[in-house]
């Protein structure tokens, strides 16, 4: 599995809409080459409660169990 955290760079005109070629690309190659790619645009970041959805996507996607507590490193 792959975690793309992705900011404004990744987007056409940082708009985080459209993804730009080199970010689709990249996205492409990972997924051919057998990994499950977890995009996370760095917009949805903004709470402590937005992180913990995407911890709680990637561990189910993992077949961990979401759990009450989650560990976050700024």
């Amino acid at each position: 599995m792959v975690i793309e955290v992705q900011g404004p760079s990744h987007y056409v005109g940082g708009d985080f809409t459209t993804r730009n070629g080199s970010t689709l690309l990249k996205i492409a190659l990972l997924q051919k080459s057998g990994f499950e790619v977890v995009e996370i645009p760095t917009n949805t970041l903004c709470s402590p409660d937005s992180i913990k959805r995407c911890i709680d996507q990637i561990k189910s996607r993992v077949d961990i169990p979401p759990t009450g507590s989650w560990l976050c490193i700024t």
